[in-house]
């Protein structure tokens, strides 16, 4: 089967200028519009937390508090974990290598 030939990536000038002409153009009216209203920009709305009136806001923020503890802990476990393996592994390593030039010296 014969290969089908890329398609020139050429362009008439005419062509090219208009596109930026109209890119340009767009990029001022943004611009412009970003000027005269700045509070349109999408900010993210920030939570409001939980409020006084909420019954249980300290058992609820107990919980929170200890829900933060326990994913940092569990992060730690994972993390030391991770450390002695990476340690046994090395420590295998060092030995076949070890091993290795000592059969590869006799």
């Amino acid at each position: 089967m014969v290969k089908k030939k890329p398609q020139s990536k050429r362009v008439k000038l005419a062509r090219k200028y208009s596109i930026k002409r109209k890119i340009d153009n767009h990029n001022r009216k943004v611009r412009r519009e970003a000027r005269k209203n700045p509070k349109a920009a999408n900010k993210p709305k920030k939570d409001p937390g939980i409020p006084n009136s909420f019954p249980f806001k300290e058992e609820l923020l107990n919980q929170i508090e200890r829900e933060r503890q326990e994913k940092e802990e569990e992060r730690l476990r994972n993390k030391a974990a991770h450390q002695a393996e990476k340690r046994k592994r090395k420590a295998k390593e060092k030995k076949a290598a070890a091993a290795a030039a000592a059969s590869s010296s006799s």
